[in-house]
C-alpha cells in the first residue's frame, strides 16, 4: 500500500460508520475508491442523471438542493453524499453543489451497497429515515436498561386490584384477603367507582381492637375517599407520598378505572437512588440553613443519574423531585413559622418545574392564587410574608430570584383566583408579544401546596377558551418560530455564546434551539386540543391519543427531543465533575462525527414538524 492509501486508510478510520469496521475492510474501500476535485460552484451531481458512487467529503463543502431549487443541507468533512441515488437504483434527485474547492472520496457503488449488505452498522447508518437512525443512536447513547426507582413508574409495579363491594361484610371481604392473599381491598360502589380502601391494619385497629361485629359492612372500617396514584406517576414521587402521609396502600386509577393497587414494601423492594434519600432528609431538615446544604447535592446527583444513562425525561422528574421538595417544605416552615393560612390558596409552580424537566438549578417561576374570600386589608401581610420567606429560602439553596421577577412576591404574581382569571382571559382573546410571553411561562402551571382545586378550575376554564381562540393558536405558533433548531448554516450548525460567560466560547444553544422548539410546539398542540397534561412526554403521548399527530409522527418527535435533551444532559454532567458551572452550549469539537449527524437528524426532525405546526395553525398571518 502506498502514503496516499495510507492516509485515506487513516482518514476512513475516522469516519463513521467505517470507523466500526476492521482496518481489513477499510483496505478494501481505500484501494478501490477513486479521488475527485471540484472547484467552488461546480456540479457534483445533477438531477435525472445517473450517479455510480456515494461520495466522501475528504475536504471542502457542498451544498445540497432540492428540485425546486430550495436548499436542502450543507456538508462538510467526513459527511457523506449521494448515496442515497446508489441505494434507489442510481438516479439523481438532488443537485449537489461545490461551495468552496471541494476533495471527494467515491466510493463505487457496487461496493457500498456490498457494505450495505455486509454490515448490519453500515445499514443501520445509512438508513432511509432519520427517525430510525435516532433510534438506534439513542439505544447506544443509553447503554443499559438498569432499573433505577427513579426511571420506574408506579404501572411498573401495580398489582390487580382486589375489589369488593361497599356493602359486602368485613367478614367476606376478610376471607376474600385471606383466600387471594391480599394485604388491600378495595371498596367499591355499585356502579365500579372507587369508594374506599381497606386494609389489614384496619382489620386489627378498627374491628379486633374496638370489639367491632364482623357482620358490619365494610363500609364501616375502610378509609373513604382515599388518595389515587395514576399509572404514569414516578415511582419515587409515590413512595415520597406515601411515606409523608403514613399510607401503606393506595389504589391505581387511570382517569375513572381502577387498575391496581401499590405498596410501600412493593416499591421499597425495588432499588432506592441518592434522589429519593435526599428528599426524605429534605422533608426531616429544621432550617434553611439545612436546606442549603442539602440542595448542593443536586449537581452531584445529575452527574449520576446521567452516568447511569437514564432517560432524560426521568432523570428531569428525579432533579425536579428535589427542588418541589425543598419548594414544599419551605411552605411548611413557612405556615409553621407564620400560622395557619387565613383562606385558602395554592402556591403554584411555572416552567420546568412544573414540566418536571429541571436539569441543574434554576431561577424561580412560581405564584399565588389566592380564594376569592381574599382580603388585602385582612390577610395582605400574611401572604406577602409567606412568599418572601420561601423565596429567599429557595435563592439560599441555589434555586435564584427570576429575572423577570415572576415569582409570588410580586404583588402581580399573588393574586386571588378571579384575577388570574382575568390574567388569561386578556393573554388568550388579545394576544400580543408580552402575552405570548407570559403564555409560555403560565400556561405550564403546577399546584406545589394548598388547595389544588383553585388550580384545577383555573386550568380547565383556560383549556376551553385555549380550544377555540384560534387567532390566539396562531400567534403561539408564531412565537414559537422564533425558536428555530441550529441547523442551516455553513457546516450544519448554528453557534450561539453564552451571554453570561465573557470567556465562553460559543457552541450550540440545545436548550433554546433544541429543547425548547419541541416545548413550545407540544405545549401548542396541548393548548389547542384542550389536551390537561404539562409535561412534554405526557402531553406528546395526550397528542397522539387525541389523534392531534400519527403515532409515528410523536415517536420520531420524542426520540429527536430525548436526543437532544442527552447530549445536554451528558455535556452538563462534564462541566460540573470539572469544576465548571453548567450551561447549554455545546461545541461541535465536543461531539464525534456520528453524534454530530444524530444531531443534525433530530434537528431536521423538529424543523420539519415545526414546518407542520406553523401550516397547521396558519402562523404565517402574525410572522
Amino acid at each position: 500500500m502506498d502514503v496516499e492509501q495510507l492516509a485515506i486508510c487513516d482518514f476512513l478510520a475516522k469516519c463513521p460508520p467505517l470507523t466500526d469496521l476492521s482496518a481489513d475492510v477499510r483496505e478494501e474501500v481505500a484501494t478501490v475508491l477513486q479521488v475527485m476535485r471540484f472547484r467552488k460552484g461546480e456540479e457534483i451531481l445533477t438531477i435525472g442523471a445517473d450517479n455510480a458512487f456515494a461520495y466522501l467529503i475528504r475536504a471542502g463543502a457542498v451544498d445540497v438542493l432540492l428540485e425546486n431549487g430550495d436548499w436542502y443541507g450543507r456538508f462538510g468533512d467526513s459527511d457523506w453524499v449521494g448515496y442515497r441515488s446508489v441505494m434507489r437504483g442510481g438516479k439523481v434527485s438532488m443537485t449537489v453543489q461545490a461551495i468552496e474547492d471541494t476533495v471527494l472520496y467515491a466510493v463505487p457503488g457496487a461496493l457500498f451497497l456490498d457494505l450495505i449488505a455486509r454490515f448490519e452498522r453500515v445499514q443501520q447508518y445509512f438508513a432511509e429515515r432519520k427517525p430510525e437512525r435516532l433510534r438506534i443512536a439513542l439505544k447506544e447513547i443509553r447503554g443499559n436498561d438498569g432499573l433505577a426507582l427513579v426511571a420506574m413508574h408506579v404501572r411498573d409495579l401495580m398489582k390487580l386490584p382486589m375489589l369488593v363491594g361497599k356493602t359486602e361484610s368485613i367478614q367476606q371481604v376478610a376471607c376474600q384477603m385471606n383466600d387471594y392473599n391480599a394485604q388491600a381491598a378495595i371498596v367499591t360502589e355499585a356502579d365500579g367507582s372507587l369508594c374506599g380502601i381497606v386494609t389489614d391494619v384496619d382489620f386489627r385497629k378498627r374491628v379486633i381492637a374496638e370489639g367491632r361485629s364482623t357482620s358490619a359492612p365494610i363500609a364501616d372500617i375502610m378509609t373513604l375517599n382515599p388518595l389515587t396514584l395514576a399509572p404514569r406517576d414516578q415511582a419515587s414521587e409515590a413512595l415520597l407520598l406515601m411515606a409523608r402521609r403514613n399510607i401503606r396502600h393506595l389504589p391505581v386509577v387511570d382517569n375513572v378505572d381502577i387498575v391496581g393497587v401499590v405498596s410501600a414494601s412493593d416499591l421499597l423492594r425495588t432499588q432506592s437512588s441518592s434522589a429519593l434519600y435526599l428528599v426524605g432528609d429534605i422533608f426531616a431538615a429544621k432550617d434553611v440553613e439545612r436546606l442549603a446544604e442539602l440542595s448542593q447535592s443536586v449537581p452531584k446527583m445529575l452527574v449520576s443519574l446521567v452516568r447511569q444513562s437514564l432517560p432524560a425525561n426521568d432523570i428531569g422528574q428525579s432533579i425536579t423531585s428535589v427542588g418541589q421538595a425543598i419548594a414544599r417544605r419551605l411552605l411548611m416552615m413557612a405556615e409553621q413559622q407564620f400560622g395557619a393560612p387565613p383562606v385558602p390558596y395554592a402556591f403554584i409552580v411555572a416552567g420546568s418545574m412544573a414540566r418536571r424537566e429541571q436539569t441543574a438549578h434554576s431561577d424561580q417561576d412560581n405564584g399565588m392564587i389566592l380564594s376569592d374570600a381574599y382580603n388585602e386589608a385582612e390577610h395582605g401581610d400574611y401572604f406577602r410574608a409567606i412568599a418572601k420567606y420561601v423565596s429567599d429560602g429557595l435563592n439560599a439553596c441555589g434555586y435564584v430570584y427570576c429575572p423577570g421577577d415572576v415569582m409570588a412576591t410580586n404583588d402581580q404574581w399573588r393574586q386571588p383566583l378571579s384575577v388570574w382569571r382575568g390574567y388569561f382571559a386578556n393573554w388568550i382573546e388579545n394576544p400580543q408579544p408580552k402575552a405570548l410571553m407570559y403564555a409560555s411561562i403560565f400556561f405550564d402551571l403546577r399546584c406545589l401546596h394548598g388547595d389544588k382545586r383553585l388550580l384545577d378550575e383555573l386550568q380547565a376554564e383556560i383549556l376551553a377558551k385555549t380550544k377555540v381562540q384560534t387567532l390566539f393558536q396562531a400567534f403561539m405558533a408564531g412565537n414559537a418560530l422564533s425558536h428555530k433548531p441550529p441547523i442551516g448554516f455553513f457546516r450544519g450548525f448554528v453557534l450561539d455564546k453564552d451571554s453570561k460567560d465573557a470567556q465562553a466560547d460559543k457552541g450550540m444553544d440545545m436548550k433554546k434551539r433544541g429543547v425548547v422548539p419541541v416545548i413550545d410546539l407540544a405545549r401548542l398542540y396541548a393548548l389547542a386540543g384542550g389536551i390537561a397534561p404539562i409535561n412534554t412526554w405526557e402531553r406528546l403521548e395526550a397528542i397522539a391519543d387525541a389523534g392531534l399527530m400519527t403515532r409515528t409522527t410523536v415517536d420520531d418527535l420524542r426520540d429527536a427531543f430525548e436526543f437532544i435533551s442527552m447530549v445536554r444532559l451528558q455535556h452538563q454532567a462534564k462541566q460540573i465533575e470539572n469544576g465548571q458551572k453548567p450551561n447549554n452550549y455545546v461545541p461541535p469539537e465536543e461531539l464525534s462525527a456520528l453524534e454530530r449527524r444524530h444531531l443534525k437528524d433530530a434537528f431536521e426532525v423538529i424543523a420539519t414538524m415545526q414546518e407542520s405546526m406553523a401550516s397547521r395553525y396558519q402562523a404565517d398571518r402574525f410572522r
